[in-house]
Formats: C-alpha cells, structure tokens, sequence
C-alpha cells in the first residue's frame, strides 16, 4: 500500500473559527490543522478543502452538498451518516475514522486510503474508485453496487453480507478478508480471486448445493 506524502498544515483552528452556520457560496479551506471540534447536523454547499489536517472532528449526521478534497489527512474523525452524494476526494487518508452509514454514493475516489477505519453500512454505489486501499477495515454490510473501479485493493478487511451487484469483480483480491456472505452478480465474477474457504461461500452464493456438510 503506497504512502502518500501530504504538506504539513500551517494554519491551527478550530472549525467554529473557520466555518460560518451555512455555505452558501464556495468556500476553500487550505494548509490547515482541524482539531477536536464538531460538526454536526449540518448543511453545507461548495465546501473545498485542500491540504489540511482534521484529528478528533466530529461530522456525524451532516450533509456536504459540492464537496471536494485533496491532499488530506483525516484521524479519529466521526463522519457517521455523513452524505457525500457526488462527492471527489483526491489523495486522501482516512485513518481509524468512523464512518458507519456514510453515503459515497456516485463519488469520485482517487488515490485514497482507509486505514483501520468503521465503515459498516456504508454506500459506494455507483462511484468512482481509482487507486484506493482499504486495510483491516470493517466494512459489513456495505454496498458496492454499480461501482466502476480501476486498482482496487481491500486487505484483511471484514466483508460480511457486502453488496456487490452490477460491479465487475474480474481480478478484484479479497482472499485476505472475512465474509460469510456476499451478493454478487454470477455474470461478473469471472477471474474473481478468493481463497479456498471463501470459493466455497461464492458457490453457495451462486445456488450450489454441497453433497456432504461443511465441518
């Protein structure tokens, strides 16, 4: 998994200092350091940052119309039911960061990496996922219908009852992962790579029926 170097912020505050109540216009946030502060059950438009640091912010319930990132580092936060519809992130780091329930749904990922992060329930369906790392990682229950991808890579994650219909798994590696069942579309499956135990779980998917009982 590729290490991307991110400048290190300049600029110390906290959101309240930063953010008015409501964004109606673009604002671009840049070379900051966001720290412990909260966010929650907010609108926002046009929000850009770049370049910046957030640890410890809390985001829970919000919802970022327009949102765009690149070259950011986000540690400890909580963007729980966060909705990132149509959303871009470039270069960014999401690491031990809560984000059950987060809606990616038709975003644009590029270059990004989740570390260590909870992310159960959440949706990337129909997004873009260009270069992007997912390691030891929960992501049950998740969606990944309708996803384009291009050097996707998930290691040692939990993948229970994930949702991949319409998405090609050709040469997609989750042998590294844990599931115990998947939706799948058996027509896009082909050169799906996955160990011994899970080839059993797919096939059972796919409406095999074993002769003898599992042990």
């Amino acid at each position: 998994m590729p290490e991307f170097k991110i400048e290190q912020p300049v600029i110390s505050l906290t959101l309240e200092e930063i953010l008015p109540e409501y964004l109606e216009d673009e604002l671009l946030i840049k070379n900051h350091f966001i720290r412990e502060t909260a966010f929650t059950n907010t609108d926002c438009n046009n929000l850009i940052i770049e370049k910046s640091r957030l640890t410890k912010v809390d985001f829970t319930n919000s919802n970022f119309n327009r949102f765009e990132c690149a070259d950011c580092h986000f540690e400890s936060c909580d963007f729980s039911n966060v909705e990132w519809i149509g959303a871009a992130f470039h270069r960014t780091i999401f690491k031990n960061c809560k984000l059950t329930g987060t809606n990616f749904a038709e975003a644009l990922l590029q270059n990004c990496q989740f570390i260590d992060c909870t992310i159960n329930y959440a949706s990337f369906n129909f997004s873009q996922l260009k270069r992007v790392f997912f390691s030891e990682c929960q992501l049950n229950f998740s969606e990944f219908s309708e996803v384009k991808w291009n050097h996707l890579e998930l290691n040692h994650c939990e993948l229970n009852k994930t949702n991949w219909i319409g998405t090609n798994l050709n040469k997609l590696n989750l042998s590294s992962c844990q599931f115990e069942s998947l939706s799948l579309s058996p027509d896009l499956i082909k050169g799906f790579i996955v160990n011994y135990d899970q080839a059993i779980i797919v096939g059972l998917t796919l409406g095999l029926v074993l002769d003898e009982p599992l042990v």
